[in-house]
Parts: C-alpha cells; structure tokens; sequence
C-alpha cells in the first residue's frame, strides 16, 4: 500500500473503496479501512458458517491495519514522496504489484492470518475450489463500486487510476504465477 502511494497512479484495488468513501465521509481511510475490513470478516464468518480463529484474529488486523494505513497517511504524509518523472511513478508501482502479489501469496501457503479482503478471496477459493489467483481478479473488480461511489458522491472518479487497473489486472495473475513457480513446478521435481 505504502509503494502505490508513493507511485501517484492510483490506490491497490483493496483500499479503493475506502479510499473513495475517505473522500466524502467524515472519517479518516484508516477508518473507512477498518469498516470495510469488518465487513469482510461478518462476510467470512457467513460463508464458513462456523468460527474460525485464522477468521476472527482478522479483526485484529483489521484495526491494526487501519492505524497504520492513518500512520502513514497523516504521520508520514506520504504525499510529500516526490517521484515527478512517469517511469519512476511506473517503476514503484510495478514494485507495489509485484511484492503485494508475493506477500499474499507467502501469506496463503503460510496458512497465515490474511487481511480480511484476502481472507474473504481464500474463503471463496476454498469453496469454489478454484484457484486463489482467479478469484482474487474477481475480488478486485470492486473497484467499479469504487467508481461508481466517486461518480455519485464527487462527481469524478477517485482514487483510481491506471496503477490500480493494472494492479486488479495483474496482482491475480502473479500470485498464480508464483503458485505454479513455487508449488506446482515443485512437484513435479519431487523424487
């Protein structure tokens, strides 16, 4: 999240949401993060129908996520990052993709406690019995509540930009990459 800041071309599909609602509430994006992570984990729970510790510790990172998405945010102020040539914006948000595609990866095969939206991906994968990195293309295309937001509520859209299309379209593709790279490609040089 740090890096698509520091990138200038748009939020990581994840926090788009909150980020636009940020916008016209009166709350901070690490409020608006920790509602929409809330909401994510009564979603989990709904789905598995049954209480899960991996599932409930995400509440905890749900708050803690959202102070350090405030930390940043207003203690850091990561605006103040000058990166004022297109090919290092491109540079950093390349980066962002990349290491928020294999956090989430090494996350799941760790059998981790994940942030409530990949929590909810997992979940969906699981019981779907399709693939982590298909699911979470889907997942991503939340981003269109995220625009539709902005258009209601500022009359432009925000939040998004061509870093978070890429993202959305990449971030899904990486992590089945990585799968393949490290776990299937593995397999098969077993003995």
């Amino acid at each position: 999240m740090v890096l698509f800041a520091c990138g200038k071309l748009g939020v990581s599909a994840l926090v788009s949401v909150p980020q636009v609602l940020s916008l016209f509430l009166p709350i901070t994006l690490g409020e608006a993060t920790t509602i929409i992570f809330v909401i994510l984990v009564a979603f989990e729970l709904l789905m598995l129908r049954k209480w899960q510790w991996q599932v409930v510790a995400q509440l905890a990172l749900a708050f803690i996520f959202g102070w350090i998405v405030d930390f940043y945010g207003l203690r850091v102020d990561l605006e103040k990052i000058s990166l004022t040539m297109l090919w290092e914006q491109v540079l950093v948000t390349c980066l962002a993709i990349v290491f928020t595609s294999l956090g989430i990866f090494m996350m799941v095969k760790a059998d981790f406690v994940l942030i409530p939206p990949d929590g909810v991906v997992n979940v969906v994968s699981a019981k779907l019995r399709v693939t982590f990195g298909k699911i979470k293309l889907r997942f991503d295309l939340t981003i269109i509540i995220s625009i539709i937001l902005s258009l209601i509520f500022l009359k432009h859209i925000a939040a998004i930009g061509i870093g978070t299309v890429l993202a959305v379209l990449l971030v899904g593709q990486l992590i089945n990459f990585w799968e393949y790279l490290f776990v299937a490609h593995e397999a098969t040089h077993e003995f």
